[in-house]
């Protein structure tokens, strides 16, 4: 073959070939391409600007903004922090007064309790005279009405003040008594505390000496039988039946009992003991209370504007 076939040969050779028909058979089959094939094609795609991320500008403060900046925080938590406080006084304030006026009531009450007793123990106190002095000159055969009546007074034991402390014991259990921030008030409490404690220790101590030489002494010289008549078989108190006292109405007449055993020096002393210890009950014990008292009273009204009742 001559040089010129070969070159033509080689020509015709390196000639592209013919791209398929669009419109045959083949037309719709794909074209894949080989995993080297992509490679080289990726690596021949054009290069794009990769993006900048620019860091933004930030602008410098000076000390007078900082310290600007952080004098509004500090405003801002000292308000937060103050408008808590007064939040947790409001409501605090409102407990203090609602159980001020529940103590009140309580307390209030037992005043006008005890001033009904004191009268009532004045009373007593004057009969159980009367009574010693009965032993000491008057006839014990035929003893007056009057002398069976200022007996009966010596048998009562009613006439005793208790106080009340069922509130005043739930605020302090429960601790609410914080709530009270006002230091007379405490005071008050305390001294209020003290006074109902001497007042029950004194009562016990009164009772005692019922129990051991005064009922002894009522159950061995008194008429119960007459009693009984005269209170209208327990129907009227004592102060009731003697204020209702009639003389032509009773069908028993009172008398004393075992007479022959009567000792009158022995007898005026144990009622003049039993007169010394009602009387000291009243007015140290009772009176103390009746300060104490009336000084919560007031307290309670000036601190927490209650009505007087």
């Amino acid at each position: 073959m001559s040089n010129e076939q070969n070159i033509n040969q080689i020509s015709e050779d390196s000639k592209p070939e013919s791209p398929p028909e669009t419109n045959g058979p083949l037309a719709e089959i794909p074209v894949i391409a080989t995993t080297e094939e992509q490679r080289i094609t990726n690596n021949l795609q054009p290069i794009v600007d990769m993006e900048v991320h620019h860091h933004p500008h930030v602008e410098k403060k000076n000390l007078k903004e900082y310290v600007l900046e952080g004098l509004m925080i500090f405003l801002a938590v000292t308000m937060g922090f103050i408008a808590e406080n007064i939040r947790e006084n409001i409501s605090e304030n409102a407990k203090a007064k609602e159980l001020a006026e529940t103590l009140y009531q309580e307390v209030l009450a037992d005043s006008v309790n005890i001033k009904n007793i004191w009268a009532m123990r004045t009373i007593k106190e004057d009969k159980v005279l009367e009574l010693k002095n009965y032993f000491a000159d008057s006839s014990l055969t035929n003893p007056s009405v009057k002398f069976m009546q200022s007996f009966a007074w010596f048998t009562q034991t009613a006439y005793v003040f208790e106080p009340k402390d069922g509130i005043l014991n739930q605020l302090r259990n429960s601790g609410s008594l914080r709530y009270f921030k006002n230091l007379q008030l405490q005071k008050d409490i305390g001294d209020f505390s003290v006074a109902i404690n001497l007042v029950r220790s004194r009562n016990e101590n009164e009772y005692t000496f019922v129990i051991n030489q005064g009922r002894q002494f009522a159950i061995k010289y008194f008429d119960f039988d007459w009693y009984e008549e005269l209170s209208h078989h327990g129907n009227l108190s004592l102060s009731d039946a003697i204020a209702k006292f009639n003389a032509d109405s009773m069908k028993i007449k009172p008398t004393l009992r075992n007479i022959a055993s009567v000792n009158r020096g022995d007898e005026k002393s144990l009622i003049g003991m039993y007169l010394l210890i009602i009387r000291s009950t009243r007015q140290f014990y009772y009176s103390k209370y009746i300060t104490a008292n009336q000084k919560l009273l007031q307290t309670l009204r000036k601190e927490y504007h209650l009505e007087h009742e």
